[in-house]
């Protein structure tokens, strides 16, 4: 494995009218262009634009080629931007970034391999296991517990920099790909770019997390004190088309401004449109405003068109009562009254936000992901101590610890002593229950697996981590055969909470072997309607609309899963028999 020590040179913007970059989005289109011919690889199918002009913001899919699908497992990436050559140049870079990103993963050359004493023994200049704490915040474990937790759990270890500090180490990527997965990684037309846009969306998604979890209440922006002209313009749109937008400083105490948005158009929600809710980070306040709206965009669908938008940093509201500590908010803010770091030199950004970060004791540590045929600058950004809503916020490196082991350990005699040595630490830790469980389920033990998941539920878990154990338990029953169990442990965890389409799914399967069919569409409906890229869940609603005789519908939904994952053979073959018919 190579070291690649990452520093960072004057980078001049030369394109600053709704994003700001060092070369224009036509040179990014040009240089990307040119470097997937050149690849052997098939990374790209076509790049289309995909709204349909009620807003009048463009919005673009860069569709992956065969080798970045199976690579990635996705089969689109989106793009967005003020205008169409911009949100085209961003759909084209999120393919470049995500591509970059899981080549460099899934390539073993890139790693050295072993346990964190192994790799301290032998020299090598590794994290501190400080770090390991702070990326989960927990403040009550010893470093000697971390210690003893991760002994003899392998782990890929990259080579990266602490940029706050300027020095290389040793980083344990399976550990912060757990917890992190992936959240940080970046491309851009310099490393100073895409450094840049790493530090803005790891503090996007942690201030977003902080005020999703305590429902914080900050400040409104007033948009009439909005000056720059495209950013004017965006707001024009929304106005024209009567869709209400709530704008807030999200910036927290991290000195780098983040501009959240929320949008409504109630003449078609609920029916043809969603609350659509999320943010934008960059060190200019109006540029963060740009960015913000035009992720609206991206997500909403021209809201008239019945789509449904992943959410990812923020939740998606049900209903504007949710939101009221958003809309509702009593303060009011001009947006030259937020933090601005803002420079013509991006180099000077980068250090700005880097020393922002660190006033609140938060390092950047980076690693070089860039792929060596593709040759677009790419990292992935690491800051321990920011917070991610996917990620648990039970505060407690004994549950990470473990979800690492069962992770990165195949051999059983191990794990199942590994199990033991972390029970015999942490006696009280339900989690070590579930993982138990969780490990018999996957080896196809379902009956050893439920006593496991009954114990945990028994020690009183944390009621976010109650879903994930029923979402086990009714997969278990399911297995057995015993569907009406199933099903009234499932809508426990749906109690829990309603959004997990896991749970949903599980449970239309199981109203389908019970042939209640009408049920078993509601819950698949609302998995897709949670989760839209999800084709298997498109099939199964197929397979219960002909079912009740439905066979318009039928087809329409198989259609629709086939055109997600052609792999569904049974969907392929009920489609052609409806079809013949």
């Amino acid at each position: 494995m190579k070291k690649k020590s990452i520093q960072f040179q004057d980078c001049l913007k030369k394109f600053t009218i709704d994003q700001d970059k060092a070369i224009s989005p036509e040179e990014t289109l040009k240089n990307f262009y040119a470097k997937v011919d050149s690849l052997d690889l098939k990374i790209l199918n076509e790049v289309r634009r995909i709204d349909n002009g009620r807003l009048d913001i463009p919005v673009f899919f860069s569709v992956c080629g065969e080798d970045a699908h199976a690579l990635t497992g996705t089969k689109k990436q989106m793009g967005k931007g003020a205008s169409p050559i911009q949100a085209e140049a961003s759909a084209c870079m999120e393919l470049a970034e995500r591509f970059s990103f899981f080549s460099y993963k899934n390539n073993s050359g890139n790693f050295l391999s072993g346990d964190y004493k192994t790799m301290t023994r032998a020299g090598y200049p590794v994290l501190d296991l400080e770090f390991l704490l702070t990326s989960v915040h927990d403040g009550h474990s010893s470093v000697q517990l971390l210690e003893q937790l991760l002994d003899d759990i392998p782990m890929q270890w990259a080579w990266g920099t602490n940029v706050t500090q300027g020095t290389d180490v040793l980083i344990p990527f399976s550990w912060f790909f757990a917890i992190n997965e992936f959240n940080g990684p970046s491309a851009g037309n310099t490393y100073e770019e895409a450094a840049l846009q790493g530090i803005c969306e790891i503090v996007e998604r942690h201030v977003c997390s902080v005020i999703n979890n305590t429902k914080s209440v900050t400040p409104r922006i007033n948009a009439d004190s909005v000056q720059d002209a495209v950013a004017k313009e965006l707001l024009d749109k929304f106005r024209k088309n009567d869709i209400e937008l709530y704008l807030n400083d999200f910036s927290l105490d991290t000195g780098i401004c983040t501009v959240a948005a929320l949008a409504i158009d109630r003449s078609t929600f609920p029916g043809k449109s969603e609350i659509v809710y999320t943010a934008g980070t960059t060190p200019d306040p109006e540029k963060a405003l740009i960015r913000a709206i035009t992720e609206v965009a991206q997500l909403a669908g021209d809201f008239n068109t019945e789509s449904n938008y992943i959410a990812s940093g923020l939740p998606k509201p049900l209903s504007m009562e949710e939101v009221e500590y958003v809309t509702d908010s009593p303060v009011e803010i001009f947006i030259q009254d937020m933090a601005n770091l803002s420079h013509d030199n991006i180099k000077v950004e980068v250090d700005n936000c880097i020393a922002s970060l660190k006033k609140i004791d938060m390092d950047v540590l980076m690693i070089d992901v860039t792929h060596p045929g593709l040759d677009i600058p790419a990292l992935y950004t690491i800051v321990p101590g920011a917070h991610f809503r996917e990620r648990s916020m039970l505060n407690d490196v004994g549950l990470f610890a473990a979800k690492l082991l069962v992770e990165r350990v195949d051999d059983t005699e191990l794990l199942d002593s590994k199990l033991l040595q972390m029970e015999s630490l942490l006696p009280e830790a339900y989690y070590l229950e579930f993982y138990r469980g969780r490990n018999f389920s996957d080896m196809g033990f379902p009956e050893a697996a439920l006593e496991h998941f009954a114990r945990a539920l028994r020690m009183r878990p944390e009621a976010e981590d109650l879903p994930y154990i029923y979402s086990y338990m009714g997969s278990c029953l399911k297995e057995l055969g015993r569907f009406d169990e199933a099903v009234e442990i499932l809508h426990h965890g749906l109690r829990e909470d309603e959004e997990r389409p896991d749970l949903h799914n599980t449970l239309g399967v199981c109203y389908f072997k019970t042939q209640q069919y009408d049920q078993a569409i509601l819950h698949f409906q609302r998995a897709v309607d949670l989760n839209p890229a999800s084709g298997i869940d498109y099939a199964n609603l197929g397979v219960n609309y002909n079912k009740i005789g439905n066979k318009e519908s039928a087809v329409e939904f198989l259609t629709l899963a086939l055109t997600l994952d052609p792999g569904l053979d049974f969907a392929r073959d009920l489609l052609a028999d409806l079809m013949k018919k």
